[in-house]
């Protein structure tokens, strides 16, 4: 079968990459100046509107960087954004702790985060895949059914279907790859929801725009977020374990206009706020939940691999890492033709490797931070001992830091040193 013509139903392809996401884009980028014949499946039509915290961290710079060509240098010189140069956690007893991310910089440095609207940055990415001529895209295009044959995996949408040697799923949270592939069924204490807004006129935003992280009690181990954005907004907003929204059967429109109205601590920031968008809601899988990532002719990043770190909420990083690793292994996979499951066991060793300690650390702070009582007591141990502030920088900074500072007996020390 040919490559790719307008007028032909059916496909081929060395690799169908379900999603244009960040996971998708860092995994096509990677591989694109090797020749393999890629296609991007992905519903939407760019620009497409994502709902999100709109937080770029360090580790999605750092994945940025090691993409092959000019994608860093152009993010740095032509997206719209502002840099972020910390974070603030409020404790429930509202003591504070402002952490840099960066305990000493240079002159012109660029800075170490960003806050971008996940329209743009998203719709930054995708454009990249553009100036490849390996790289086939198909917009619009709703996967409907994916299934795996000796030869080659077939992915169908509405309009055409799709052979490839692999296909990766990177079609987020309620992934068609991994339902027709793998078929998981997920309880709801590994999906956290969030709800933000666009708001113009908050008051006392850091001068170096830190975001803002504050653990309202009622929101543990959740917490409340102030984030400040371009055209002078704030994106603000609460992440809620889902399992918890479904026991109060509450309203989270109401929660978020209740914590904005009435609350003592956001309250006050908020008297001349005003909402410039409407409030939206989504989901994002954590990392609590343990699954095969690939399987046969087929291997999950992003959101449909449940990659979202289970306390910080993030996301965006994590999901281009696992790209970035994707890429890595594929090429040796296409190298002995091999698309197996024992085959493509590699990824997931490779994923448990990069996430596994850091997913186990984050998840042990997400149960302090259920407890008002203990995350008290890690963020006055914050304001006192240097380790513990590290660890909150580097869950937005470093993995490289976080793999230290989550060496066995991390807690004891952190509780009681």
């Amino acid at each position: 079968m040919a490559f790719y013509t307008d007028a032909m139903a059916n496909y081929e392809f060395d690799l169908l990459i379900a999603g244009a996401g960040p996971a998708g884009c860092t995994l096509a980028l990677n591989l694109a100046g090797k020749g393999y014949r890629i296609a991007i499946i992905e519903k939407d039509i760019f620009p497409r509107h994502k709902i999100c915290g709109d937080a770029l961290s360090g580790k999605v710079l750092n994945v940025m960087q090691r993409i092959p060509g000019d994608v860093y240098n152009d993010f740095l010189q032509n997206l719209n954004k502002i840099p972020s140069w910390g974070i603030r956690f409020i404790a429930p007893n509202q003591h504070e702790i402002d952490v840099p991310f960066l305990l000493t910089r240079e002159e012109d440095q660029p800075a170490p985060g960003y806050v971008c609207k996940r329209n743009d940055f998203d719709h930054f990415m995708f454009s990249k895949l553009r100036d490849f001529s390996n790289i086939k895209i198909f917009e619009g295009e709703r996967l409907t059914e994916v299934v795996t044959q000796p030869g080659h995996v077939i992915a169908k949408t509405g309009n055409h279907e799709f052979h490839g040697k692999v296909i990766a799923g990177a079609d987020g949270v309620h992934s068609t790859v991994r339902k027709f592939l793998q078929n998981t069924k997920v309880d709801h204490k590994h999906f956290c929801i969030g709800i933000r807004g666009y708001y113009e006129n908050v008051s006392g935003l850091h001068p170096e725009n830190y975001i803002e992280l504050i653990f309202l009690k009622r929101l543990l181990p959740g917490y409340f977020w102030i984030f400040p954005s371009t055209e002078g907004l704030v994106n603000a907003g609460f992440g809620m374990m889902q399992h918890r929204i479904g026991k109060r059967r509450e309203n989270l429109t109401h929660i978020l206009d209740d914590i904005i109205a009435n609350d003592p601590l956001i309250a006050p920031r908020f008297t001349h706020a005003k909402l410039k968008s409407k409030t939206e809601a989504h989901t994002l899988p954590l990392g609590t939940y343990r699954l095969n990532r690939s399987g046969h002719r087929f291997i999950l990043l992003g959101d449909a691999a449940f990659l979202v770190d289970p306390f910080s909420g993030e996301g965006i990083g994590n999901a281009m890492a696992s790209g970035e690793i994707a890429a890595s292994v594929l090429e040796q996979n296409f190298k002995t033709n091999d698309f197996s499951a024992e085959g493509l066991k590699t990824y997931d060793t490779r994923i448990l490797r990069r996430f596994s300690q850091e997913f186990k650390t984050m998840s042990i702070m997400q149960r302090l931070a259920g407890s008002a009582r203990l995350f008290n007591l890690v963020v006055n141990k914050a304001r006192k001992n240097k380790e513990v502030s590290e660890l909150l920088s580097a869950m937005f900074t470093n993995e490289d830091v976080m793999k230290k500072l989550t060496r066995p007996g991390f807690y004891a020390r952190l509780l009681f040193k």
